[in-house]
């Protein structure tokens, strides 16, 4: 994460940062690597049942095709009463749902009743939206399509799967060679093209997931010029300023808002093990040109250069630092404000600049 940023950056709180980077361990790798590898004839099984067009359906509730009847009747514009969908609305539970008499044929006849020709009986409305499939209904189709695939029917895809497999042990060279010799005609591209399709499951390794933690800037976590004014720095600032109007007794919006603060390394910049820093001036239009500093603590633009800042890399964030670790203060928000606290424990610290997404 860390590097040395040679362009203008801002900086943004982010004390939910975790301490450390999640990485898995090798139990867990082990068991996502023996799910891959569980499920390769799963896939296998599945090229088969294309080219035998097996279609095997997916488990589709009787809630989620009311749910889908209500979508589609809702982009028609169809009037559809309340109460008779209200039972629709009444659970997130799918198990507990029970659909009240009439929910299902009141939708139809709403999407009928539009006046669209595509619709010009119940029949047409249910074509539009998947049938209900049970659990048991797709486990048997499921079953019957794996009978067929041990079968006569499946024997000449099972054996160039058992090819490919034997074959895939010896590299890409050797499968290559046994497609150029075993399918050599023209005609048979679509038994050399199964035989790809196959080896890419074959050889396929699992993918692991990323588990690189991805700040999240937000508007109250950015750091901007607080106040209305160019000294102070801090979080928790409106984008839209106010002040307090003694004539009307209340609190208007000024039309300004608060800046946000851009910097950049522009003296004393150095880089080792990930850390960085330097110098840091002020690029945006508030405070241009005035350096990063503070005597007292508080964080504030001045016209001479300060001290340098230090960016220790802590993988999830970083630690921003006045001076360095052994002689320096720790940057901390304190009451919404930044500021440079000795012996405090380091607040947590993320930058964005025009490479960041």
């Amino acid at each position: 994460m860390g590097y040395l940023r040679k362009t203008s950056f801002l900086i943004f709180h982010d004390p939910g940062a975790p301490a450390e980077e999640k990485t898995l361990t090798k139990e867990e790798i082990a068991e996502i690597e023996a799910a891959h590898e569980a499920g390769k004839q799963d896939r296998v099984d599945a090229l088969i049942r294309g080219k035998l067009g097996i279609g095997i359906p997916q488990v589709y509730t009787e809630r989620q095709q009311v749910e889908a009847l209500y979508e589609l009747a809702v982009s028609k514009e169809a009037k559809v009463p309340r109460e008779a969908v209200e039972d629709l609305f009444a659970s997130d539970d799918d198990e507990a749902w029970v659909p009240q008499p009439g929910t299902r044929e009141a939708l139809i006849t709403a999407l009928v009743d539009t006046g669209n020709s595509r619709f010009v009986g119940p029949a047409e409305v249910l074509r539009a939206v998947p049938p209900i499939v049970t659990e048991a209904e797709a486990a048997a189709a499921k079953e019957s399509a794996a009978a067929r695939i041990a079968g006569p029917d499946g024997a000449r895809w099972r054996a160039i799967v058992q090819a490919t497999q034997d074959a895939s042990t010896g590299g890409e060279n050797a499968f290559k060679e046994y497609l150029r010799t075993t399918f050599p005609d023209t005609g048979q591209k679509d038994l050399r093209d199964f035989g790809w399709d196959v080896y890419g499951v074959v050889t396929s390794k699992a993918k692991l997931p990323d588990l690189t933690y991805r700040p999240s800037r937000s508007s109250e976590a950015t750091v901007r010029f607080r106040d209305g004014g160019t000294d102070r720095l801090g979080i928790n600032s409106s984008i839209g300023e106010t002040r307090w109007d003694s004539d009307k007794q209340a609190v208007v919006a000024t039309g300004q808002s608060a800046a946000t603060l851009w910097v950049k390394v522009a003296d004393g910049a150095w880089s080792k093990d990930g850390n960085w820093g330097g110098r840091l001036q002020i690029t945006c239009a508030t405070a241009k040109g005035q350096w990063i500093d503070s005597s007292d603590g508080w964080v504030r633009p001045q016209s001479a250069k300060g001290d340098p800042v230090s960016f220790y890399d802590m993988g999830p964030y970083y630690e921003i630092w006045q001076g360095d670790r052994d002689s320096g203060r720790p940057l901390i928000v304190q009451d919404g404000y930044l500021r440079f606290v000795k012996g405090a424990t380091p607040g947590k610290f993320n930058l964005q600049d025009a490479t960041w997404d």
